[in-house]
């Protein structure tokens, strides 16, 4: 969007010395008085420029408010009424039209002397500015911040697991959801699994490519978002489809059960969907400001009364229900444990509640039939 700008200025100079109702000027020699207009008059030398970078969480609108408003008084702005209800105007216009774009949107808060050559003195410009970041945005940069294995060196315990009692590989046609650099993908192609493989980030792409070229290996990939209505997968192909870590980047529970329906349509009868998602624990239930944190922090927080909503009416069994850490502990060789030094924290939850404490979430894994 185009920059929006309020500027925040005095409707006329403040009076530092009174003058008398004389014809006659008075010379002011009080030091008290002397010194609060050489300051003033400082101010009026002073430039300053800067930026602040938030999330564009509606929920967190106050917090913001008290925050910029503080940076104001900093520099010596004493706000009007009128001037805080334009500043709230503004921050809310650009974090409405940010959390509406992505939950990865910043907005740039920056301010500056509203006239240069009178400083501080002349008041403070507010500038507003959305950047938009999508998840494959975000994604891309990993290699270049990130140690490799970005996410592990083993494939999940649970997928292999799974898919090992699906019989022959060579017959059992697998979907792979998300696949990132292929952590799951190559070894179920290497057991001889065809695997049909989606992954939204080109960086990804572009390395798992690379790989499944070297080997040689039975992989078809596609570039795309699963939730993208152009991209079709083949219908009652699949005997198994997993999006391991994937539904962490969900926004809403409409954005589930349209995943849900889509697995429906691309599984065979009897075909297993194997998925992992942050479930709410006991009967929590988060609020607004929880919600869109989760999405935030890639930790898309879901109730079973929700997961239960999104499967209605759709031809989808419950098979099992198990939590992701203790399953892949158990399992995984000693070495493999955990994937990544990030891993354990994000799991429990602790990526949107920076506590000490159990957060009341965790990373499940959810199994469900195709009936």
């Amino acid at each position: 969007m185009a920059n929006d700008n309020i500027s925040l200025q005095e409707t006329q100079p403040i009076a530092l010395v009174s003058e008398p109702k004389t014809d006659t000027e008075l010379t002011v020699t009080d030091p008290k008085l002397l010194k609060q207009a050489l300051i003033e008059k400082v101010k009026s030398l002073m430039n300053v420029r800067g930026e602040i970078s938030l999330p564009c969480v509606p929920a967190v609108l106050d917090e913001y408010l008290q925050l910029v408003h503080n940076l104001l008084k900093t520099l010596g702005q004493n706000l009007t009424d009128e001037n805080l209800n334009n500043l709230k105007e503004l921050i809310v216009k650009g974090l409405t039209e940010g959390y509406k774009l992505s939950p990865h949107a910043r907005l740039l808060v920056s301010f500056l002397p509203a006239d240069e050559a009178k400083g501080l003195a002349s008041g403070v410009t507010i500038n507003t500015k959305v950047l938009v970041e999508s998840v494959a945005d975000k994604y891309q940069k990993w290699p270049e911040i990130r140690q490799e294995p970005l996410f592990g060196t083993h494939p999940d315990a649970k997928v292999m697991a799974i898919a090992a009692q699906l019989g022959e590989p060579e017959t059992t046609k697998i979907l792979d959801i998300g696949a990132g650099t292929g952590r799951n993908t190559i070894p179920l192609a290497k057991l001889g699994h065809p695997v049909d493989a989606i992954e939204l980030t080109p960086a990804f792409i572009e390395k798992l490519t690379t790989e499944i070229n070297n080997q040689n290996l039975p992989v078809n990939l596609f570039q795309g978002d699963i939730l993208e209505p152009l991209l079709r997968m083949k219908v009652a192909h699949y005997k198994l489809a997993i999006a391991s870590e994937v539904l962490s980047h969900f926004r809403y529970i409409d954005q589930v059960r349209l995943f849900f329906a889509k697995m429906c349509d691309t599984l065979r009868s009897g075909g297993l969907l194997l998925f992992s998602a942050f479930l709410a624990v006991n009967d929590y239930e988060p609020d607004n400001f929880v919600k869109e944190m989760s999405e935030v922090s890639w930790s898309y927080i879901i109730t079973r009364k929700e997961l239960k909503t999104a499967m209605e009416d759709l031809p989808l069994e419950l098979i099992s229900d198990e939590s992701v850490i203790e399953y892949e502990q158990k399992h995984l060789p000693p070495e493999a444990w955990p994937p990544t030094t990030w891993y354990v924290n994000w799991a429990m939850g602790r990526d949107l509640f920076p506590i000490s404490k159990k957060p009341p979430m965790e990373l499940r894994w959810i199994l469900l039939k195709r009936i």
